[in-house]
């Protein structure tokens, strides 16, 4: 058993050591001395607290590194208002998460076209800078970005979207120095948002990952997110006069949300800062800031569902043997990675 691994789990299911102990029969003492080494559980005691964790025995003694919100590999919007617990809860679910992906792309070629560059926004000059260099490398055509998740899949990425029990955090990003950068985002985002969420991860893979945090990354991510989803040099004739019935016509061409436009439009000098704000008010009056007008389709990753079918199919794996590998229970295997597959196997005799 690994000690960082019993806590990760216990993290992940949000339940501190006496909710554990009482709820598995083994004393609170016994989890914390496990937790900072001092004394492993005993067989009979992992067997216990396992099943509580909705995690295997095995998984407790993977070795894998587990990464918090302040190193430079796992990137979110701050949110210092949120409990610790739920930061807990979240940082340790996108933990497992990652263990498990990295399983399942084992024994899998994976072919991916595109590739993630890094691009230091001080070298290239400025993350608008980056932002037009990665859509020369993706060889993306002038005008609005087409399906962003599947260019993230097909440049290796793995885009996923989960519940964050908070809508403080609409994502977060890690990328492994020996894996695949992932990106998983709040699953109550709406599809415009979430568009623009993933673009601004992306930006923090692409030019932030592995060095040191900055103070300014938030803002330059966000300005990466708007040269990519909205070249200035290509939506600055739309950005004339805008107003709000403006901005909802351009929502559906470019793919962004309403606020998105609005903001680039003051960024670019198109309308004045105050101007921007009416515009958000009234945008508010009508209760459009939650949810938008016109949503968009939205754009559904498909790489973890795709792992999944190679298992069960040409791997010929059954749900017990794959959910054993990723260290988990057979009755949350399809429910985590492939929910659209559950009824078909359940047809199956």
């Amino acid at each position: 058993m690994i000690p960082r691994m019993l806590t990760a789990a216990r993290d992940a299911q949000g339940l501190t050591q006496k909710q554990l102990g009482d709820a598995c029969g083994v004393p609170q003492s016994s989890l914390s001395k496990a937790e900072i080494g001092t004394r492993p559980l005993t067989d009979e005691e992992l067997s216990k607290v396992a099943p509580h964790l909705r995690v295997t025995v095995e998984l407790l003694s993977w070795p894998d590194d587990v990464y918090g919100f302040g190193s430079a590999s796992f990137f979110h919007r701050k949110q210092q208002s949120l409990p610790q617990k739920t930061l807990k809860r979240i940082q340790a679910r996108v933990n497992l998460l990652r263990m498990r992906i990295q399983r399942l792309t084992n024994g899998l070629e994976v072919d991916s076209p595109l590739h993630i560059p890094h691009l230091d926004p001080d070298e290239v000059g400025g993350p608008a800078e980056a932002a037009r260099r990665l859509r020369a490398t993706w060889r993306l055509p002038m005008g609005p970005l087409g399906n962003l998740v599947n260019a993230v899949e097909l440049a290796g990425g793995v885009v996923v979207r989960r519940d964050f029990g908070t809508h403080r955090i609409n994502a977060i990003s890690v990328w492994h120095p020996d894996s695949f950068p992932l990106f998983v985002l709040n699953s109550t985002l709406t599809p415009e948002r979430q568009r623009f969420v993933l673009a601004h991860e992306l930006g923090h893979i692409v030019m932030h990952e592995g060095e040191p945090p900055r103070d300014d990354a938030e803002r330059e991510a966000d300005s990466f997110a708007e040269e990519l989803l909205m070249p200035a040099s290509e939506i600055q004739r739309d950005l004339q006069n805008l107003d709000l019935k403006r901005a909802a016509a351009l929502k559906p061409y470019w793919r962004v949300p309403m606020q998105s436009v609005i903001l680039r439009a003051e960024h670019l000098g198109y309308i004045t800062t105050s101007r921007c704000r009416s515009l958000h008010a009234y945008m508010n009056k009508l209760g459009y800031l939650p949810i938008e007008p016109m949503p968009l389709e939205r754009e559904a990753p498909s790489v973890l569902r795709d792992m999944v079918q190679v298992h069960l199919g040409d791997h010929a794996y059954s749900v017990d043997e794959l959910a054993r590998g990723l260290g988990m229970p057979s009755e949350d295997l399809l429910d985590e990675f492939a929910p659209d597959l559950r009824p078909t196997l359940r047809a199956v005799r």
